[in-house]
């Protein structure tokens, strides 16, 4: 009996047993992800994700650089917590605001499905 509980449960999970389709089409895969991509699209999507990478990982890098120059010229505590909430939240609005516009520009770009 236990094992026929187990076999549901591994059905539920890996799609049902009368399936036909490859395994990128049965297990869960993001919704961006299409395992058809001809090589225009699947080139615009790998330079989409570098850019998110690489864009993301500058801005990083460098809001970082600066909220340390900004921390250290506040010599008062209070000042310097108040002025970290706000360079973070600046950072995460900056840092959207950076993803889409990577996703519109990827959006734009990418060949159009006929």
């Amino acid at each position: 009996m236990r094992w026929r509980n187990l076999d549901r449960v591994c059905a539920l999970f890996l799609g049902n047993e009368g399936e036909n389709g490859s395994s990128t089409e049965r297990f869960a895969i993001p919704f961006s992800f299409t395992p058809q991509l001809k090589f225009t699209a699947a080139l615009v999507a790998t330079v989409g994700a570098l850019l998110r990478i690489l864009l993301g990982s500058a801005l990083f890098a460098i809001w970082a650089t600066y909220s340390l120059v900004a921390w250290t010229a506040i010599s008062s505590p209070l000042s310097r917590v108040g002025a970290l909430l706000t360079l973070l939240l600046l950072f995460l609005l900056s840092s959207a605001l950076l993803m889409l516009a990577i996703a519109a520009l990827v959006r734009a770009i990418s060949p159009r499905q006929r």
